[in-house]
């Protein structure tokens, strides 16, 4: 059976990008189609009024109404402008489609997202949208009340009555037209704290790269160079669980905190999911642990000659007598210091000590696989 946690992961794989900024967009991206749909039929719905319009009075103002209009306010209409509001909503629709099929396409997740300059981009097409939007709602709410004449007592006519009735679907068209323009509005600002999460997550992940280029802890394969300890068999590997440092009371002035190393191997070898992952994790642990052994007895061999010099130190004076004893004393205490701060003898044992952390964190894996495994046949 499939293990637990690799069907999680696949979960997360499969919905956890439509629960982020750029999944949000798209979300609003879908309103914004069926919003500019409704747009387009409602107005589309009542094209006949316009014809009748031009039918009535031309291209020009009614006539009477230019000269006698001053007393009551200056009223400039020369007919409906629906077709710039179905040619924008249009645009709009399709620019939209555009960007749904976008970002819904692998291209702009591995490669759009990680760029700085397509965020600000997509901020700026949805504030362009926005003021289109807008201003076909304008003129289209100027054309039900036909630019104002009909407050005009002038123009109420019963024949004009027609061109002044505002119908049902004209209303539903103004409530989409606006509602659109705060969806619009909505998706450029999230388009804008998209910007600003992705470039928190590009310098999140450069400072990570430079603390790994860095080797700021020096590892210990051993607890000191004086007190060795017995060569560590595949049964004393014990997963290795890293604890952030605790600091207790106050932080000192000018205390600057050490930066945390990641072990390239945490990214290399995550929880294994299918039993190819397993078998090629335990060939590594049987090919490098080998190795490790190797190092280890190397180093516990080294660590033991120390002891015997650091006893024979013990038991020479600390005054001597003449100058040629004290030189003696001083050239042995020199070749000690030489030996134990040997480059080769210190890159072994921290070889040693990162083997030992790799071998367990393999361990660990294929540990917490097997009882995975073991948990689904039960």
């Amino acid at each position: 059976g499939e293990a637990y946690s690799s069907m999680v992961d696949a979960y997360r794989l499969r919905y956890a990008y439509m629960k982020s900024w750029a999944g949000l967009l798209r979300v609003l991206g879908v309103a914004e189609l069926l919003l500019g749909a409704a747009v387009f039929a409602c107005v589309s719905a009542y094209v006949h009024k316009d014809n009748e319009w031009y039918n009535m009075f031309g291209y020009t103002q009614p006539y009477g109404l230019a000269t006698s209009g001053s007393a009551y306010g200056s009223y400039s209409y020369s007919g409906p402008k629906t077709p710039f509001v179905l040619v924008a909503a249009g645009v709009v629709w399709v620019v939209t489609v555009v960007l749904l099929v976008l970002g819904m396409s692998l291209y702009y997740r591995t490669i759009l997202l990680d760029s700085s300059w397509w965020p600000l981009t997509e901020f700026g097409i949805n504030v362009a949208l926005f003021f289109l939007y807008m201003a076909a709602a304008i003129v289209y709410v100027n054309d039900t009340n036909r630019g104002g004449l009909c407050y005009y007592p002038l123009f109420k006519t019963p024949i004009n009555a027609s061109f002044c009735r505002v119908e049902g679907g004209q209303t539903a068209a103004i409530i989409f037209l606006f509602v659109a323009v705060v969806v619009y509005l909505i998706s450029a600002v999230v388009a804008l704290k998209l910007w600003r999460h992705e470039a928190a997550r590009r310098h999140r992940e450069l400072m990570e790269r430079e603390v790994r280029r860095q080797l700021a802890l020096q590892p210990q394969c051993y607890d000191s160079v004086d007190r060795p300890r017995e060569e560590i068999t595949y049964r004393q590997l014990k997963s290795v669980e890293v604890k952030p440092e605790q600091l207790n009371g106050h932080i000192p002035a000018g205390h600057i905190p050490k930066p945390i190393v990641m072990p390239d191997y945490l990214a290399k070898y995550p929880a294994i999911q299918t039993n190819e992952m397993r078998d090629r994790y335990k060939a590594v642990f049987n090919d490098q642990f080998a190795e490790y052994k190797e190092l280890s007895g190397e180093v516990h061999a080294v660590l033991k000659k120390f002891d015997e010099l650091d006893a024979l130190l013990r038991k020479l004076p600390h005054n001597p007598g003449n100058l040629h004893e004290q030189e003696r004393i001083s050239r042995v205490l020199q070749e000690y210091r030489k030996k134990k701060n040997d480059p080769t003898f210190l890159e072994k044992k921290e070889r040693c000590e990162y083997l030992k952390n790799k071998l367990s964190h393999i361990k660990q894996r294929i540990q917490d696989y097997d009882k995975i495994m073991n948990w689904n046949v039960q």
